[in-house]
């Protein structure tokens, strides 16, 4: 099979891009899990977040968490990922954080993974498709 370099190049071009992409947004997740910071966190509330596309509007929900560091502060913060199901207030779950600065934390779990695993998934046949193109 041949493939024209110059759709080689902007099929390779497009996933070297979004590969890089998916690196930028793996760096705060990679980043706190190598802080170490870990912890059960407590929802307190959470925000629902009205989102309209082409399939109509959503609601997700963004849960505020507290939870307390190895050091013994308690600290509160709005998760900036959520879903489509609201948490319970009251239900507990999992926190990563940089101990060095605790108001720096996130649900921890596969949330944290999401963009950048979708866009490598999605941009891998673009850039399987450049570099054969090229060989």
């Amino acid at each position: 099979m041949t493939v024209d370099p110059v759709l080689a190049w902007a099929f390779g071009g497009i996933g070297v891009f979004a590969w890089t992409i998916a690196g930028l947004l793996a760096r705060k997740p990679l980043r706190m899990l190598r802080a170490g910071g870990r912890a059960k966190g407590t929802v307190e509330s959470s925000e629902a977040r009205q989102v309209s596309g082409k399939s109509g509007t959503r609601t997700y929900y963004l849960p505020t968490v507290s939870f307390t560091t190895a050091k013994g502060e308690r600290i509160t913060f709005k998760s900036s990922s959520g879903g489509a199901v609201e948490p319970a207030k009251g239900s507990t779950l999992d926190v990563v954080y940089d101990p060095a600065n605790p108001q720096d934390a996130e649900v921890g779990g596969f949330r944290l993974w999401i963009f950048p695993i979708a866009l490598i998934v999605l941009s891998s046949p673009f850039l399987f498709v450049g570099i054969a193109g090229l060989l």
